[in-house]
């Protein structure tokens, strides 16, 4: 199985927390969430100067060929990065703080990287999704799927979630209209990602339900109406392409498969698991009552190490 790595660069998370640390309204979460793990708010600005001083280091060498050299291959940055989301999830949406993080990154790297145009590569492409820190690695059209800093502890889930981005990454590289069973799988791997995120729940649609229910609080109202409309007709499709013949209760197989088509339809299905996959982190994250192991023994004393500038040539 191979895994999705998140590998972000040291000015992603210089303006992570940079904002982090100027966000009064969430002052209070923060301070609680990193009190945790021994550190104080003044942290926040520490870090935020610590990896901006290793860029700007490494900034008279590098150009677009070589920025994406510049990222932070050790998973702990991320994890550490998204341990500290997760104690936000009950403060409201998160794509506001995500979206300025993806600008500052943008108006920073097209400035100070000689030769760097649009798309930026991955490691200058953060999201926030569900409170959980992401690298986005589709294509530069479609902007989806992303790798998240974590996924969860779940190995059937981990392994259906990777698939499911690598089918995607596969038809972003192909020309539309795809082969129909090529989209149309993504009902089942879906569906059944939901089933295993909300085992409770017995069924599929029931846990779809519970997930965007989950969402709803953390999504801003047009992307949570437009999932909500999206999902809601997720299940009962997924049964007529499983089950083919012509049935009174559901649309029929050709009607479903003629209205599922194109990546307008695939980017809402990718957008909704990503979004139930990542706020299944952050909920795990916030919930647990131990640290995460890569996290215990105070993170930063490693993390720093890596980042320090005198170490360099």
């Amino acid at each position: 199985m191979d895994e999705l790595r998140c590998e972000l660069s040291p000015l992603v998370y210089a303006e992570l927390y940079r904002l982090l640390a100027a966000d009064e309204a969430r002052r209070d979460a923060l301070e609680d969430r990193l009190a945790a793990i021994g550190y104080d708010h003044v942290w926040l600005t520490t870090a935020a100067d610590a990896y901006n001083e290793y860029w700007e280091a490494l900034l008279p060498s590098t150009d677009a060929d070589s920025v994406s050299s510049l990222a932070l291959p050790r998973k702990e940055h991320a994890q550490l990065a998204t341990w500290i989301l997760a104690g936000l999830r009950t403060t409201g949406e998160d794509r506001e703080l995500g979206a300025a993080l993806a600008e500052n990154v943008l108006q920073r790297a097209l400035t100070e990287v000689p030769g760097l145009t649009t798309p930026l590569p991955p490691d200058l492409s953060p999201v926030i999704i569900g409170w959980t820190l992401a690298s986005i690695i589709g294509s530069s059209f479609y902007e989806w799927p992303v790798a998240p800093a974590a996924l969860p502890d779940d190995a059937n889930i981990r392994s259906a979630f990777i698939g499911l981005t690598h089918h995607v990454l596969v038809l972003e590289a192909m020309k539309e209209p795809w082969p129909e069973m090529m989209q149309t799988s993504t009902y089942w791997r879906g569906y059944g990602i939901a089933e295993a995120l909300k085992p409770a729940m017995g069924k599929g649609s029931p846990a779809i339900n519970e997930l965007l229910k989950e969402a709803r609080p953390l999504l801003p109202q047009y992307l949570s109406t437009q999932l909500n409309s999206h999902f809601s007709r997720f299940g009962p499709r997924r049964n007529a392409l499983s089950h083919v013949t012509d049935d009174p209760s559901r649309e029929r197989f050709v009607d479903v498969v003629t209205v599922t088509r194109g990546w307008e339809h695939l980017r809402l299905t990718v957008l909704g698991l990503t979004q139930f996959v990542c706020q299944e982190v952050s909920r795990s994250l916030y919930d647990e009552e131990e640290l995460p192991a890569a996290l215990r023994n105070d993170p930063w004393s490693y993390l720093e190490r890596e980042i320090i500038t005198e170490w360099l040539p």
